[in-house]
């Protein structure tokens, strides 16, 4: 009969247990079981990342897990009894098994603030950190108050100076408009009419340079051509300042040629706002007139704009255009005395338009001296400037100093033409650049054609002298005596 002490008795329980299977995901898991893998890491993330923070790792109940006690023989503790080695296994509740516990935070010791600190070079005392001293802050560089002082007045001036600009610019008398002229106050109110712009032509000639002796030989030959007629001739070059002057202040008649002055005065007029370009006109029976011009055939009370009346007086010569924009202006006196502010001492109007006996007269230095100071922006504004060149260069009659230039040349011209004298004044713009401005009056028995071919001849002659190939130094060739080419003048 077997030894009943060999098999184990019920009380007690085998050494040998199984490991605790790992739950699969979605079971919950034992008390006292130990947690997966994967939320074990989760866990030490989480505190290794509250310790980084600074904040307090999250304390958790301590799990031990269970180990497998190895089997024993009878009568005798497992290895790993807890009273295998007489004392009880220490385990703090809050530490979990498998974390290392935190090392306390030593403090750095630092020496009091009011005791001084360690010089450079001599130990520390035992316990403390040795810390050299730090140098002063530099204070941070400031501007000197005389420049912060200097740079605020500067701003300072800018700003008033840009507000002071403003209100002249606002307030300026020359763009104040004045009263339309009548009849009564007309001699008072027509050369202050005029805007500031044309002052300077007041008082600062056309200035004269060097006489192209040459030049103005060649023209007097041409005339001694013709006998019978009687030029005068005024070129002015704008860019140098010579000039050909035969007889250039000789009054004489100037038929359609004294128009130029008055378009000088209509614009001057609309600069200085006294006359709008869409102003409208109503032509009167008394201002109808015949020789050039095509208004005479329509019937009293036509109505035409400013402007459009204005043109007609240069590109078709209309005599009745011009006695409306002369009445319009203020009648004869009040142009006569503004043609005598602009130094035109020879021109004058004595009767109204076409004035076939020639007493209104001009001159061709007068005709010049007008067309300059309008070039140089002395009478009119440069918008103004611009129509009027724009006016000249669509007239009709283009016969005379037109016809003696060549075809690349651009002109800007307005003719006269009565039964004693035939005239024309341009500004001429040469192939090479350079530009001038030209005059031409002939006195002549009654409608004598050679007037017309000594015009033109002359024109040709001045635009040769004109459009010469510059040297290297930028001025003109010099000229070599009289054109052996050119054609004499018929006579008879």
């Amino acid at each position: 009969m077997a030894d009943q002490s060999d098999r184990p008795r019920p009380s007690q329980t085998t050494t040998s247990q199984r490991p605790v299977p790992r739950p699969h995901s979605g079971q919950s898991q034992p008390p006292g079981a130990t947690p997966p893998l994967r939320r074990r890491s989760a866990n030490r993330r989480r505190s290794q990342w509250r310790r980084w923070l600074g904040a307090s790792p999250e304390r958790r109940p301590a799990t031990r897990r269970p180990q497998p006690a190895e089997v024993s023989e009878p009568g005798r503790e497992p290895l790993h009894s807890p009273t295998a080695s007489g004392r009880q296994p220490t385990v703090s509740p809050l530490t979990p098994n498998n974390v290392t516990p935190l090392r306390p935070r030593q403090r750095q010791v630092w020496p009091p603030r009011d005791k001084a600190r360690t010089a450079p070079g001599t130990a520390s005392p035992a316990g403390t950190r040795s810390r050299t001293a730090r140098p002063p802050r530099r204070p941070s560089r400031k501007a000197p108050a005389p420049v912060l002082y200097a740079v605020r007045l500067m701003i300072l001036g800018v700003g008033v100076a840009a507000l002071a600009g403003t209100l002249l610019s606002v307030i300026s008398p020359t763009e104040v408009q004045s009263p339309a002229p009548t009849a009564s106050n007309v001699e008072t109110s027509a050369a202050p009419s005029a805007p500031s712009r044309s002052r300077p032509g007041l008082t600062t000639p056309i200035t004269l340079a060097r006489s192209l002796d040459g030049l103005q030989a060649e023209i007097e030959e041409l005339v001694s051509y013709t006998p019978g007629l009687t030029q005068s001739v005024f070129l002015l070059d704008l860019d140098t300042g010579n000039y050909v002057n035969l007889n250039g202040g000789e009054a004489l008649p100037a038929a359609s040629t004294i128009k130029v002055p008055i378009l000088v005065a209509f614009l001057q007029a609309v600069d200085a706002g006294t006359v709008t370009l869409d102003q409208e006109m109503v032509m009167q029976s008394e201002q109808i007139v015949g020789g050039s011009g095509d208004m005479q055939v329509e019937p009293p009370g036509s109505s035409y704009s400013a402007l459009e009346v204005a043109t007609q007086m240069i590109i078709n010569s209309d005599n009745t255009a011009t006695n409306m924009v002369i009445d319009l202006l203020g009648g004869q006196e009040s142009l006569n005395q503004l043609f005598r502010g602009w130094g035109l001492s020879s021109t004058v109007l004595r009767n109204p338009l076409p004035d076939l006996d020639g007493t209104n007269t001009t001159s061709t230095q007068d005709l010049v001296t007008v067309m300059a100071m309008v070039e140089r922006g002395d009478l009119l504004t440069l918008r103004s400037r611009d129509r009027m060149m724009s006016i000249m260069q669509r007239t009709y009659t283009r016969t005379l100093i037109p016809a003696g230039l060549e075809d690349s040349a651009i002109a800007a011209n307005k003719t006269g033409d009565i039964g004693e004298a035939l005239g024309d004044v341009a500004l001429v713009d040469t192939f090479n650049g350079r530009r001038y401005i030209m005059s031409s009056l002939v006195t002549r028995p009654h409608n004598d054609g050679r007037a017309r071919e000594l015009i033109r001849q002359t024109s040709q002659r001045a635009y040769q002298e004109m459009n010469r190939p510059l040297s290297s130094t930028g001025t003109p060739t010099e000229s070599s005596g009289l054109d052996q080419t050119r054609q004499a003048v018929p006579q008879g």
